[in-house]
């Protein structure tokens, strides 16, 4: 219940949502005072949210700073792999189809093939309300495979639908649960991850990758023209605290 009214929720105020509410509401009431205003809170509101450059800030002010390769400082047993980076019903379905998060299980490839962690925890199931078909712990399996990691050092976990449970369903694979794992998700995404697997006291060293922040730029483009990537920044945001807000409630972080 709990993962589809989260679902519910999302959809009910982001961004595009909130700026659709707001016509529809224009368009209902009669007054003509309160009808422009509706429309006029609608255009700002549409400026704001696909303005690139307050978009660029607010995404770079919340991702979690990168972990460059050599501040690693040991070898860790577990790289936790959190999922949602593939659309498994996206054909042709002979192969993996990999969206913008994809960085994550590259680089755990890479902290694998340097040596920095030993085994490759890959955690989740399906995200979507409803799914038939191939899960996607299966197919980063299968991935991994294909680049030469041997099998006993790929441990897929698949009932997982959200970060909630990735975090329960890991700790019950885990063999010792302190000091042991890095978590590999994307940056944005990292603080919310970090919470639910130290609530279930799996002790974490955070490794964020799949970046949606860039350099500022000061060129007209950047800084006045409506872009659908200031859109899709506010989208992650919104969705990501959200999700933190419900967590908090529901008492999972």
């Amino acid at each position: 219940m709990f993962f589809v009214l989260s679902k519910i929720i999302y959809w009910l105020i982001m961004p595009t949502s909130l700026i659709a509410w707001l016509v529809i509401a224009s368009l209902l009431i009669k007054k003509d005072k309160y009808e422009k205003r509706l429309r006029w809170l609608a255009f700002a509101l549409f400026l704001f949210f696909t303005n690139p450059f307050i978009a660029t800030i607010a995404i770079n002010a919340w991702e979690s700073d990168a972990v460059p390769y050599d501040k690693i400082e040991r070898s860790y047993t577990y790289g936790i792999v959190l999922s949602g980076i593939t659309d498994p019903n996206r054909p042709p379905f002979d192969r993996i189809q990999f969206n913008k998060g994809a960085d994550r299980i590259v680089h755990a490839l890479d902290l694998y093939k340097q040596g920095r962690i030993k085994k490759i925890l890959i955690t989740g199931g399906s995200g979507t309300v409803t799914f038939e078909g191939r899960k996607e712990a299966h197919a980063l399996r299968d991935f991994l495979l294909s680049n030469g990691i041997p099998t006993s050092d790929v441990i897929t976990e698949d009932k997982a639908r959200n970060t909630r449970e990735n975090a329960l369903f890991s700790k019950e694979l885990i063999i010792s649960p302190t000091g042991n794992s890095i978590l590999i998700t994307s940056a944005f995404h990292m603080l919310r991850a970090k919470k639910c697997f130290e609530k279930v006291e799996i002790e974490v060293v955070p490794f964020p990758t799949d970046y949606y922040g860039r350099q500022l730029y000061y060129t007209p483009d950047d800084v006045l023209i409506p872009s659908l990537y200031g859109l899709k920044i506010w989208t992650i945001l919104f969705k990501e605290w959200i999700g933190l807000a419900a967590y908090t409630v529901a008492g999972y972080i």
